[in-house]
């Protein structure tokens, strides 16, 4: 694995060749232990999966010396709070960013590339509040205004892309099993002119990552909420939360539109139907900013019926491949704990066997060169 990822127009290409995607989502590859990571990636493969999307942050509060925060998971963590120097430190050692060197150096070795977020919008595993925590503030919209949270987050951004990783020896910007950073997980702005907000930190963010790092591909990682003024009543078209992905699509140092897929985006509709016809247009959407789009991740409650999620999963994944889309990620994937017991399945979507989901193999098996 020597290549990196790259676009041309709306697809992705890997040494001159159509890179289809068929990705999973697993949020703890990065900071679990190898009792936990190793078997992730066996799944993945027997999956047919070629891409992992897993978070780069771990951010928590104030450590007592000697002692990990109190929000660390497992003792680990990627950045605290250092009380003394008014900014974060960061954890470079083996209860920190040296958990990441070997998920990148595991991607490698198994073929499979990484999509890697910055920041998580959510309070899971830190993410925009924390950072407000650590400066005083509050108001969500603040993490993109405020000048010293943009500077902690550049901060953050650089050590990772300038990081030597412990396993591979090259810096994370030079790491080819790297497919993309995201400048967050999910980024809204639910304020009064929270698009001119959140486009403003994208343009200002992408571009600084480019700077320092031009081998990888950046993404957004936005749900793809869509700006049809009169169109729809629901919050996936009718801009509430400050998100217009052919908006940030149309930045230039943006490589490619993201989106999300889940039933309750569109409640009194058809999940299949909706599903297909948010996959059409988004798709549609990316070919017109002559960029790819990646319906990054897609999701369905088991509680739906196995074989009956399977059905729509197929139907979804049709049209993906029918509207010549770059590719699919399903949410989530997971395997045992160091206990042999299963990841809990804290939020119904998750998949812990092939035969769960033959769609998924089905959609890999044609990805595959």
């Amino acid at each position: 694995m020597n290549s990196f990822v790259k676009r041309e127009g709306t697809r992705f290409v890997l040494d001159g060749r159509t890179f289809r995607v068929n990705a999973a989502n697993n949020y703890y590859l990065g900071f679990a232990s190898d009792a936990m990571v190793q078997p992730v990636f066996a799944l993945a493969i027997q999956m047919n999966v070629n891409v992992l999307r897993t978070w780069a942050f771990l951010d928590c509060g104030a450590a007592v010396p000697g002692n990990a925060p109190s929000n660390a998971k497992s003792g680990v963590f990627f950045q605290s709070w250092n009380s003394a120097s008014g900014k974060p430190d960061y954890n470079d050692g083996p209860t920190g960013l040296e958990r990441l060197d070997r998920t990148i150096a595991m991607a490698e070795q198994q073929g499979i590339r990484l999509i890697l977020p910055l920041v998580n919008y959510w309070d899971d595993f830190g993410g925009v509040n924390q950072y407000l925590q650590w400066f005083g503030l509050t108001g969500r919209e603040n993490f993109y205004l405020n000048s010293d949270v943009r500077q902690a987050y550049r901060n953050y951004a650089e050590h990772l892309l300038l990081r030597v990783n412990t396993r591979t020896g090259r810096q994370y910007k030079d790491e080819p099993a790297i497919l993309a950073w995201e400048l967050a997980n999910e980024p809204r702005c639910e304020v009064k002119d929270g698009s001119d907000i959140l486009c403003a930190w994208v343009a200002e963010m992408s571009a600084f990552v480019k700077s320092i790092d031009p081998n990888h591909l950046i993404g957004v990682g936005d749900e793809g909420y869509l700006r049809r003024n009169g169109a729809r009543d629901y919050p996936a078209y009718n801009g509430s939360f400050g998100v217009d992905c052919e908006r940030l699509m149309g930045i230039p140092t943006v490589d490619f539109g993201t989106c999300h897929l889940y039933p309750d985006f569109a409640r009194r509709e058809d999940p299949a139907d909706f599903g297909q016809r948010w996959i059409r247009e988004h798709v549609e959407a990316g070919q017109r900013a002559n960029k790819p789009m990646l319906i990054e991740e897609y999701g369905w409650k088991a509680d739906s019926g196995a074989h009956l999620r399977d059905d729509v999963f197929q139907r979804w994944l049709d049209q993906v491949a029918a509207s010549q889309g770059c590719g699919a990620g399903l949410w989530m994937i997971a395997a045992a704990m160091e206990n042999g017991q299963p990841y809990p399945d804290y939020d119904f979507y998750t998949v812990y066997k092939p035969e769960q989901v033959p769609s998924v193999l089905k959609f890999g098996a044609a990805t595959a060169p």
